[in-house]
């Protein structure tokens, strides 16, 4: 750490002495190669493995979000789709729509990133499988 001793302007300081062709580890073209094809086989060997490490890695970010977003639709459709189907048993109405409605949506649910979010949707399709059996029971017997 140095010591700051005055206030004011300050002679310009030395840079270190260097080996001639580095600057601080980075290579630099040859005078002798042509300067664009230098560029392109430089640029193209360090931005390859950078860029699909990123686009992959950029992927895999957008897929956990996309697919929490969609287990938390159709964890609060089948939700939506229970609570009709009470509203439809208490007003003596024909809940077989609304059957139907929760068969489909308890197929092919997106199993979510987050765990939290995964079991109280595994625990809604759960109960939505268990409405359905009850209540097909019921209509059939």
């Amino acid at each position: 750490m140095t010591a700051i001793d005055r206030v004011g302007a300050q002679p310009p300081s030395r840079p270190a002495m260097r080996p001639a062709g580095t600057a601080g580890g980075v290579a630099f073209p040859s005078p002798t190669e042509s300067a664009p094809d230098a560029a392109r086989s430089t640029a193209a060997a360090v931005s390859a493995p950078v860029a699909l490490e990123s686009l992959l890695a950029l992927q895999q970010v957008d897929g956990a979000p996309e697919r929490d977003r969609a287990a938390h639709r159709r964890g609060l459709a089948m939700l939506a789709a229970l609570g009709r189907l009470q509203r439809v048993l208490l007003g003596d109405g024909d809940p077989a729509l609304v059957l139907d409605e929760i068969n489909e949506l308890s197929k092919d649910v997106p199993v979510a990133g987050d765990p939290g979010l995964a079991a109280a949707v595994d625990h809604v399709v759960l109960r939505a499988r268990i409405e359905l059996v009850r209540r097909r029971a019921t209509l059939a017997g």
